[in-house]
Formats: C-alpha cells, sequence, structure tokens
C-alpha cells in the first residue's frame, strides 16, 4: 500500500528575496537631449487586446468515455483492470520550478529557451530582456542567439510535451501594464532592452498560453504579518489576475521571504489549495502520495547555481523510484546558465534522453495528483469492445483535466481503434508494461486554442509560428478538424 511520507525538511535558503522582498523598480533609463528630457524610441506597441485562453470558461466535473474496439478474434471475456499511475505519461521523475518575484526573464529566458526562441547571451556587461511585443516585431536584443530545439520530453509514444513552469505574480503592482518600446532596426541604444521592474500582463497571457502557471507571492501591504491584511490583499490580487487573464484565478502560493504569515493566511483564503516553501515543509516522493494534498505546502530549494541542480538531479533519479523524491527548484533571475540547464534536463532525462521526467509546474502536478485521487474510473464489455468511463471531480479553478489511463491485458496489435466522446480533445496511446496506457485531455477549448496558432502562423509565415502551430494542432486527438488545421499548415 502506497504512503505518503512527508518530513519536515529545513533547506538552505539564499538570496535576497528569501529574507527580505526584492526591490520592484524600473530599471529602464534612456538618454536625455540638452533639454534634459529623455530620448528614446517612441512606444509603438501600447498594452493591446491579446488573446488568451478562456480559462473562465473551463469545465470541471465532465465525464470522459474511452472506447476501445478490439481486431476480430481478438475479445475479452474479462474486464481489465484500468489504473492511474502516480505521474503522468508514466515518468519516473517529477521536476518542477517556480520563478519568484514577477521576474521578466521568467518569460525572455526561462520561457523562450523551453520554447525554442531567441534568448539573451547574457554578456557580462550587459543582460538585456525582452517582452512578448518585440519578439513579434524581431525586435530583439543584439546578442540573440537560439538553443536550437524546444525543451520538453514526450507523452510516452514520441509525442512532445514541453516543459511547463511557474512565475510569481505581482497583480497589485502597476509595472504590470508598462507600454512596450518597439523599434526594430534601431541600434543607437539599446534601452528598450534594459531590465524592467517585472513582467507585463501581455508577456503572462503567452506563457499561460503555453500551459505554464503562476503563483501568488509578494502582496502590495506594508502589514506582511497582519494574516487579515494579507488575505484582503490576497483577494484583491486575486480579481485584478481573474480580470486581466480572461477569468484565470491564482491557487498556487510561494511563500515570500519565508513569510509563514503568508502560509497562515493562505488558510483563510480557499482559493489556494496548493503551496511551497523552503522551510518548514513536506518532502514530496510522488510514488508513496495517496493524498489529494490539498492545502499541504511542499518543499522546494534555491540553489546558487544553475549547475547545482544537475546534482539534485542526478541524485533523484539514482533512487529507486518507490523513494525517489521531487525535485522543486526556487529561483529569482534566469540567464543563459538557466537555459543551458534547461538544454541539459532536456538532452539527459527529456526527449532527447532517458525520457523519464515530467516537468510541469506545482499547480499542474497537483491537479493531475487530485484528480488521480477523485476520480471514478468504470469500464464495462460490449460485444467486441471495452468501455471505459472516467469522471473527473468538480473542483474550482482547475486548468489540467488531463489523466493517463494504464489499462491491463491489452496490446495494440489486438486493437482495431479508439476512439473517445467529445469531452475528450486530447488522445494518445501505446503498449506500456503488460498492457496499454492511454492518455487524455479534456480541456474544452484546445481546437479553438490551437486555431489560434495556425491563424497566427498564416498571417506571419515564419518558422517559429509553424513550429509552435504544429505543436499545439498536434496535441489534439485524431479528428476531421485537426486534419483540417494540418492541411491549412501544409502538414497532413
Amino acid at each position: 500500500m502506497r504512503q505518503i511520507i512527508y518530513t519536515k525538511a529545513i533547506l538552505f535558503t539564499l538570496g535576497c528575496g528569501l529574507l527580505s522582498s526584492c526591490l520592484k523598480k524600473d530599471l529602464y533609463s534612456g538618454s536625455k537631449n540638452g533639454d534634459g528630457k529623455e530620448v528614446s524610441p517612441p512606444d509603438n506597441s501600447g498594452n493591446t487586446k491579446r488573446y488568451a485562453y478562456p480559462f473562465g470558461e473551463e469545465k470541471t466535473g465532465q465525464e470522459a468515455e474511452i472506447i476501445i474496439e478490439l481486431q476480430p478474434g481478438h475479445g475479452i471475456t474479462e474486464t481489465p483492470i484500468v489504473n492511474i499511475p502516480p505521474l503522468k505519461y508514466n515518468k519516473s521523475l517529477l521536476f518542477m520550478l517556480t520563478q519568484d518575484d514577477c521576474k521578466q526573464s521568467a518569460f525572455s529566458m526561462t520561457w523562450a529557451a523551453i520554447n525554442g526562441k531567441p534568448i539573451d547571451r547574457s554578456d557580462i556587461k550587459r543582460k538585456y530582456y525582452f517582452d512578448i511585443e518585440h519578439l513579434e516585431a524581431d525586435d530583439m536584443p543584439p546578442n540573440s542567439y537560439l538553443l536550437g530545439k524546444t525543451l520538453g520530453s514526450t507523452d510516452g509514444f514520441g509525442n512532445e510535451v514541453r516543459f511547463h513552469f511557474t512565475s510569481t505574480l505581482a497583480p497589485e503592482w502597476e509595472f504590470m501594464n508598462d507600454p512596450t518600446v518597439v523599434k526594430k532596426g534601431f541600434t543607437e541604444n539599446f534601452f528598450r532592452f534594459y531590465m524592467k521592474s517585472g513582467l507585463r500582463w501581455n508577456n503572462v497571457i503567452e506563457m499561460l498560453n503555453d500551459g505554464n502557471a503562476i503563483a501568488f507571492h509578494d502582496l502590495n501591504t506594508a502589514a506582511v504579518n497582519n494574516v487579515d491584511s494579507l488575505i484582503k490583499h490576497f483577494d484583491l490580487a486575486q480579481q485584478i489576475t481573474k480580470k486581466r487573464l480572461n477569468g484565470r484565478n491564482i491557487k498556487f502560493l510561494a511563500e515570500p521571504n519565508g513569510n509563514k504569515s503568508y502560509l497562515q493566511a493562505a488558510l483563510g483564503f480557499p482559493a489556494i489549495q496548493t503551496m511551497t516553501a523552503q522551510t518548514g515543509a513536506d518532502k514530496l516522493i510522488p510514488y508513496q502520495v495517496n493524498s489529494p494534498l490539498q492545502q499541504k505546502t511542499l518543499a522546494r530549494v534555491f540553489v546558487n547555481r544553475a549547475a547545482e541542480v544537475e546534482k539534485l538531479v542526478n541524485d533523484a533519479a539514482a533512487k529507486d523510484v518507490a523513494h525517489r523524491e521531487a525535485v522543486h527548484i526556487g529561483v529569482h533571475e534566469t540567464d543563459h546558465d538557466w537555459a543551458q540547464l534547461l538544454l541539459w534536463l532536456n538532452n539527459t532525462y527529456g526527449k532527447d534522453g532517458k525520457d523519464i521526467v515530467w516537468f510541469p509546474s506545482q499547480e499542474e502536478y497537483y491537479e493531475y495528483n487530485y484528480n488521480r485521487q477523485n476520480s471514478l474510473i468504470s469500464s464495462r464489455i460490449e460485444g467486441n469492445k471495452l468501455i471505459v468511463k472516467v469522471k473527473f471531480p468538480n473542483q474550482s479553478d482547475f486548468y489540467y483535466p488531463a489523466l493517463t489511463l494504464n489499462i491491463s491485458g491489452l496490446n495494440t496489435n489486438s486493437i482495431k481503434s479508439i476512439s473517445s466522446n467529445e469531452t475528450v480533445t486530447g488522445l494518445t496511446y501505446g503498449n506500456f508494461d503488460k498492457g496499454i496506457s492511454v492518455n487524455i485531455d479534456c480541456r474544452a477549448f484546445t481546437y479553438a486554442h490551437a486555431a489560434q496558432y495556425v491563424n497566427r502562423y498564416l498571417a506571419k509565415k515564419s518558422a517559429a509560428n509553424l513550429l509552435d502551430a504544429k505543436y499545439h494542432v498536434h496535441l489534439l486527438k485524431d479528428s476531421e478538424g485537426k486534419k483540417s488545421l494540418l492541411r491549412a499548415l501544409g502538414a497532413e
């Protein structure tokens, strides 16, 4: 019987953000003319309305139905066992990354590296940053370069699943609304690429559209040890976030500055369902979890250098799966070295290596585990068909209705086809262990979401846009709609 092992771990803490809040100030500085007025390229971007996945309309409590039709002569008389593995895609190593302080580099370095976008070479004299408007206009910092691939693992059957991480937000601070200066070809200075106070909402939207997650962190109150004040500001920040992110709420708290008052306040703010902290938190051993982990505070660790993470990952991978701890890293600023770390993870334990790592956000892992613990599974035989139903729990603010199902006693050679009801929008399967494994995704708007990326490519036929469009289309289950999108890309 699986048992969860929680041990109170005291993890070392480093950096200004662990003991005191890092200052959120605008570091942009333009040149000045003889009158003392700032001279910089004009702002021509604004905060235009951008497409965002309709998170506020996502369905919960849905029932997925999978129909497995067997080949003639391969009928079954005994209903197979169906179970949900502790980690999605039957992975054996869980890695998570949470980036604190609403850093601009969460977009221009972490997200960009994972998704095959240009990243800054991090010259020792000057680090540059960019926003989504720069990327779309091909207005990039002068030393930008490509890693040459996207970073991720697979679904177990050769289909790419990109890495996902968490960025904390600062919804109560006005800098998230700041405009961006875009001026392609302007080389007199590069002030527009200097580090800003933090992420802008448009950058966050792009990250969320790709499956990444968000979290509470610092709140804009001087009463940081007053639980009532913190609860009030959780609510204010939530309202702002929901408005700016198309109905998306925050349900994850990354404890700021080692302040336990935030954890106490979170218990009084029901929207927060999962938390992480550096000290006094529970170690996570995925293959021993037998509870929903609701309102549990899971441990993470900060490191001095990106290279130190390699040892943590290698040490975890060396342990038996049943006793393998999750590796959850906290970081503030990311740079070229962190991009190289993510590349190493892809090449060693991801899709271009052993392919044993699942790299979701803590929010995505939390939902998967909650659904694993609380979904109702039933199956029946009708002639030469096996019909499996999965009833997801009806839980508020859930955005990742997806599971992996392991079904014993079957083999792809004996299967004529696998189909599903309309609730299932993504479906892949293949042989696994002594049976088959089926991955299902029940997000309601995946087709329309993929179509947005196809339209983006058709409007600007770049190699990067084509890569993104193909990736999102291939997340769909086989259907006429999927074929239509592939035809539009010239990739059927």
